[in-house]
């Protein structure tokens, strides 16, 4: 596996006109993304599609790796490749083009292009299925970010990394070297004019735990400044705000010697319990009081947009805080409270009450009404197995996602 410094030297070797940033690609004002995530494909999360993870008979299958860890290779890659070949089709995008939606984002592991490195990740057919995918969004006219969702090591230690647990991406400078040949990959692949330039821009990390150690802030700092490089203008950069205010990237990275650069902000209110006991009002004012701050960063310093969230108000998706961990909303969760029973806010929608899914009407536009103060969003997913709250899809069905997401039933819903 080649190393970042010969790497960064070839990206300092290339001729100017192809490092140059591609200015004309630089996004105009009033041009917002409206998106869609394409998650739980590409790398598998147990809540997006249980089914998968509990057809193995082992609770110790946790994530991407114990997937492989606990289970005969063959099974388990027959079970990924099903998998990859049946959860998303042109279909899909062909449906997410005519919902209004400009982007799609697809989360990516590095196990889709390498390995070679011992662990119990399985490539399948990921990397193939993603070059599908690029092709799907040429064909109806979206546009693409190809998401680096799992690093060697792990950012973060959540299952959608890849591996639960410890996050040591951060410590082994041979992780970090590893990700700037993976991002290199996609970038010369993506560079091919077969796919039309329907990738517009590259998420050189998912979700780093800057909170994890007071080392990893500069540590993934640095990371983006050389993965800026390796991209060598070839398409736009997107960095994730390491779970810090957006205010914390003030002149880190900005133009004129850095263009096209975009900061992914994800926002959730479900990931505890004080966020969980926040009346509808609550909720609403939470996510509307970010405006200001996301029109002055797009303004002044880089693009926010929002590449993750949900209209959901409980965590109680099975598995959404991992496989065999209980929901804060019930208290089954170590260490919360009961609010409420979960049965009325969880499933497919069929049992959503009137009240419930006009709560989600107002809260999809309290919410992308403020993205759009920014540079505009991308909905964590399209579509999972089980859980409506969560479903750009579903919600389109259940008529609580309006066909065109610029439609307004409540325009003073921040005042």
């Amino acid at each position: 596996m080649k190393h970042s410094i010969s790497i960064l030297a070839a990206i300092a070797a290339l001729p100017a006109a192809l490092a140059a940033p591609l200015t004309n690609s630089k996004r105009q004002l009033g041009s917002v993304i409206r998106g869609v995530n394409i998650g739980g494909w590409l790398l598998m999360e147990p809540w997006i599609t249980p089914s998968i993870f509990d057809a193995t008979g082992n609770d110790a299958i946790v994530d991407e790796w114990t997937f492989g860890q606990y289970q005969d290779h063959a099974t388990a890659e027959a079970a990924i490749n099903n998998h990859l070949y049946s959860f998303y089709s042109i279909g899909d995008f062909h449906a997410i083009k005519a919902a209004g939606l400009t982007h799609v984002r697809i989360p990516f592991p590095y196990w889709g292009l390498d390995t070679s490195d011992g662990t119990p990740y399985i490539g399948a057919d990921r990397y193939s299925r993603l070059k599908d995918a690029v092709g799907w969004a040429r064909d109806v006219g979206l546009k693409v970010w190809v998401d680096l969702h799992g690093v060697p090591g792990s950012q973060n230690g959540f299952d959608n990394s890849g591996r639960r647990g410890d996050a040591t991406w951060f410590q082994q400078q041979s992780n970090i070297e590893r990700s700037y040949n993976y991002i290199n990959i996609l970038a010369n692949e993506f560079s091919n004019p077969v796919y039309g330039g329907a990738v517009e821009s590259i998420e050189l990390v998912n979700e780093p735990a800057g909170f994890l150690n007071s080392q990893n802030d500069p540590v993934t700092r640095d990371y983006y400044q050389n993965g800026y490089n390796v991209i060598g203008g070839r398409f736009g950069v997107v960095i994730a705000d390491l779970f810090e205010p957006v205010s914390s990237f003030n002149g880190f990275m900005t133009a004129p010697q850095y263009e096209n650069v975009y900061l992914d902000a994800h926002r959730y209110q479900v990931f505890s319990s004080p966020e969980l006991a926040r009346s509808d009002q609550e909720h609403f004012q939470t996510a509307c009081s970010e405006a200001g701050d996301l029109a002055w960063h797009s303004n002044n310093q880089h693009w926010v947009v929002v590449g993750e969230f949900t209209l959901a108000k409980t965590d109680c998706a099975r598995y959404l805080n991992g496989r065999g961990i209980g929901a804060r909303w019930d208290g089954s969760y170590s260490g919360s409270y009961y609010i409420d029973s979960c049965n009325a806010w969880t499933g497919n929608g069929d049992n959503f009450s009137d009240s419930y899914k006009d709560f989600l009407r107002q809260y999809f536009e309290a919410q992308t009404s403020t993205w759009e103060q920014g540079r505009g969003w991308f909905y964590w997913t399209w579509k999972n197995e089980e859980a409506a709250d969560w479903s750009y899809s579903r919600g389109l069905q259940l008529g609580f996602i309006p066909q065109n997401p610029s439609e307004r039933q409540y325009p003073n819903i921040c005042g």
